[in-house]
């Protein structure tokens, strides 16, 4: 596993200075150049003349080198960073593997069951309309009948016309 460290070693190679300056190195440790090299340097966006003019690349063939050095080592660090923390500055904390679940708490005591008083008792209703007549009935007598009839879950039992048990 890789590490990185937080000192930041590298100074500019160069800033801009004023007009027909000659180069200096400044208590800073870094370089001020005139405005027209600044300017050149700035604008330079094809490295192709330095490999075609063999005089150019002899001289240069060492820079060239330690450019591309530093250019892997730039895009290792871009690789580590996008592997560590994400593409999204919002969430750059490092995440960590989701730790083991902890152990069930206990029971918490239950709580109070609580009672109210009983209301009032209500208001008693209205009577009822009282139903229509049934239709006349015939002579109850039964004519001196002796048996059982069942009525309902109920036994009756007549003796001469009359009823003398319920069961």
């Amino acid at each position: 596993m890789a590490s990185i460290n937080d000192n930041v070693r590298g100074k500019k190679l160069f800033k801009e200075g004023s007009s027909k300056q000659q180069a200096v190195k400044g208590s800073d440790g870094e370089y001020t150049v005139s405005k027209e090299i600044s300017d050149d340097l700035t604008s330079l966006t094809d490295i192709s003349e330095v490999y075609n003019d063999d005089g150019l690349y002899q001289v240069n063939r060492f820079l060239l080198k330690q450019i591309e050095d530093i250019r892997q080592d730039v895009e290792e660090l871009h690789a580590f960073i996008k592997d560590a923390f994400g593409k999204d500055s919002s969430s750059a904390a490092s995440q960590g593997p989701k730790g083991d679940k902890g152990d069930k708490g206990d029971k918490g005591d239950a709580g109070d069951t609580i009672t109210g008083p009983q209301g009032p008792k209500g208001d008693k209703g209205d009577k009822g309309d009282t139903g229509a007549t049934g239709p006349a009935g015939s002579d109850a007598s039964v004519s001196g009948f002796s048996g059982k009839k069942t009525v309902g879950k109920e036994s009756w039992t007549f003796e001469d016309g009359l009823l003398n048990s319920i069961k």
